[in-house]
């Protein structure tokens, strides 16, 4: 027997009873605290039928439902409001802080109001069979609501899936040949005959056209690039069709309300949060841009002995031309400019040097380990054994190593080699003893936080490294080398020969250009940015560190005041920063890697006890060159083997 409730007599007995303090008092009561057996909330949910039971308030309480405010419920809730990701996420950003007033009985405002939660949808899913049918039959919409409710999404649907650049995925087909351009008769007429057998197999085979419409659209933009508003149109048609066949199903006559219920609830409640938005959304980019990266990763593994020794010399190269970035950052750095152009010169000083060594074919150490984990997480994901990832691992340590040994070697006898002529032609240092002294102070691993920046500078390489996926998942999905080389203006200007060789110098090019011009933003304004809200932040790169100390070293000794024991502990953090360097810019690389591929972490431990036993019997084998026969001889696509 169920006892009285003095708060639900005063709301039901009221002149003018209203749904939404019925369902908040109904909510009040949580899902899991149980009385005689049964939750708290589902023996009120009894109290409430049994109070509205046989009452004529029943049907002015409930009138709304067969309303218009029914429709939107059943057609709106759980879908995104807007058909573009900019516009959705800044739409539930200002939901969020600022109040909307609702229009009165509006049934999808309410559930809206309500912040429902996951625990709600299956509290639902779990009532007892007799408050199901009971609640059913009470709440159950006429069948014109549930068909006006799937003849809208149709027409919203249709207009999403023609629109203009979801078309263009398909440039063999005819706009007419889009199974969308049909969508809205054929909702129509199975909503009007739920009976008609050949309407429900037109449903079907429309419903199944357009499906496949739609893994085509996912496959063009996996073979060329991805648009992040792209796939959130293609997730929201996928989602549409899906509601569509769920309220053609409910105005049959059939389906399963309580499931249905649940999923409103559940829907509901997404709508209000950006990161599954986000999350849904740009993964795929996400997925690209790895992909894209790690296309470019595997140029920097070497997997055999000549290819070591090929990255060695492109190293050295590439320590060669920091020794002179170096130099060219301390004249900058002396002379008299207002923050804003000290920083644009000195940033103009980093990207023209790193675009200068990607055309000569140069290689910086530090670019190479959020490249090279996107290829590891590949390897992971194919699942080729374990063997052949450890030999990864290895080639991937060993080809570090060499690029930091020929960057450093190169970068220290340069830069010495450049201070000897500089005090030879001006009879003074390159440095004076201020600066030089804060050069070579600064690489002291255990004075002020070198290891602390050497960290920080990891992160802006890796976030460097997702610039130039990003980069070379836009230029493929603008096909903009095919672009440049067939433009009729550029053609007109240049010759069809150079029209079509600009096209593959940008192929080649763009994705290191773009990278490196976001490394050499990072390295100078993140710190500025810092430094502007009192935070103090310097860069420590491994390369530009080691032609600072042989600079600040030649300088001091030329002034006769050089401590040869800061040298060695400037040697010593020259290696710790290197380290620093790679592990972070890795670490961070391979963990967006496996969360873009969905690989889990149990895989990934597994590799990494395996990597920790093959490193502790062979050392070598990580940090040296490889045998003249390697285990991974099998070329990998886009890997230039000798």
């Amino acid at each position: 027997m169920l006892l009285p409730d003095p708060e639900l007599d005063h709301l039901i007995n009221g002149q003018a009873p209203r749904l939404e303090p019925l369902l908040r008092w109904l909510l009040e009561a949580s899902p899991l605290d149980s009385v005689d057996g049964e939750a708290r909330r589902t023996s009120r949910l009894r109290r409430l039928y049994a109070a509205l039971g046989g009452q004529e308030r029943t049907m002015l309480l409930l009138e709304e439902w067969n309303r218009a405010s029914a429709i939107r419920l059943l057609a709106e809730t759980g879908l995104p409001d807007r058909t573009s990701l900019l516009g959705e996420g800044f739409l539930r950003v200002v939901d969020r802080f600022i109040p909307r007033l609702d229009p009165e009985g509006d049934f999808y405002a309410l559930l809206d109001r309500l912040n429902l939660e996951e625990a709600d949808a299956v509290w639902i899913e779990g009532l007892p069979g007799d408050l199901r049918k009971a609640w059913g039959d009470l709440l159950a919409p006429r069948q014109e609501a549930w068909v006006h409710a799937a003849r809208l999404l149709a027409h919203r649907a249709a207009a999403v899936g023609l629109s203009r650049d979801l078309l263009a995925l398909d440039p063999e087909g005819s706009d007419a040949d889009s199974p969308f351009f049909n969508l809205s008769r054929v909702v129509r007429r199975r909503g009007e005959r739920p009976d008609d057998e050949a309407c429900q197999v037109a449903w079907e085979s429309c419903q199944a056209a357009c499906s496949l419409a739609l893994e085509r659209a996912h496959a063009a933009l996996d073979a060329r690039g991805v648009s992040t508003d792209l796939v959130f149109r293609l997730e929201l048609l996928e989602a549409q069709l899906d509601r569509i066949d769920r309220l053609l199903t409910f105005a049959s006559g059939r389906g399963d309300g309580v499931a249905f219920t649940a999923e409103l609830v559940r829907g509901s409640a997404a709508q209000h949060g950006l990161r599954a938005l986000l999350r849904t959304s740009t993964k795929r980019l996400a997925r690209k841009m790895v992909e894209h990266t790690g296309d470019t990763g595997e140029h920097y593994i070497a997997r055999n002995r000549p290819e070591w020794r090929a990255m060695g010399w492109s190293a050295a190269g590439g320590g060669v031309l920091t020794a002179g970035t170096a130099l060219f950052k301390y004249g900058i750095a002396a002379l008299p400019l207002a923050p804003l152009l000290m920083g644009l010169a000195l940033a103009f000083n980093y990207t023209l040097s790193f675009c200068f060594m990607q055309l000569l074919g140069f290689s910086l150490a530090s670019k190479q380990p959020a490249m090279t984990a996107a290829a590891l997480a590949r390897a992971l994901e194919a699942g080729d054994g374990q063997g052949r990832e450890i030999e990864l691992v290895a080639a991937i340590t060993r080809t570090q190593v060499i690029a930091t040994v020929g960057n450093v070697f190169a970068a220290m006898p340069t830069a010495l080699l450049i201070s000897g002529l500089w005090i030879w032609v001006t009879g003074t240092s390159p440095f004076g003893p201020e600066t030089a002294l804060h050069s070579l102070h600064g690489n002291h691993p255990f004075h002020g936080w070198t290891l602390v920046f050497a960290a920080a500078t990891g992160v802006l390489l890796w976030l460097s490294s997702l610039a130039s996926g990003w980069a070379a998942n836009w230029s493929a999905y603008r096909c903009l080398p095919e672009a440049l080389a067939q433009n009729h203006r550029i053609r007109a200007l240049l010759g069809v020969g150079r029209a079509q060789a600009l096209g593959r110098f940008v192929h080649r090019n763009i994705s290191g250009f773009i990278g490196y011009f976001a490394l050499g933003g990072l390295l100078v304004f993140v710190p500025m940015a810092f430094a502007f809200a009192g935070i103090h932040l310097e860069v420590r790169h491994v390369t530009l560190q080691s032609a600072a100390l042989a600079l600040a070293s030649a300088s001091l000794w030329a002034q006769g005041t050089l401590l040869w024991a800061d040298v060695l502990w400037g040697l010593l953090g020259v290696a710790l920063i290197g380290t620093l360097n790679f592990v972070v810019s890795f670490a961070l690389a391979l963990w967006t890697a496996l969360r873009a591929r969905d690989l889990t972490g149990i895989n990934s431990r597994r590799l990494w006890w395996g990597i920790l036993r093959a490193f502790n019997r062979q050392p070598g084998r990580f940090l040296l060159a490889p045998k003249a026969s390697g285990t991974l001889d099998t070329p990998h696509p886009g890997v230039p083997h000798a």
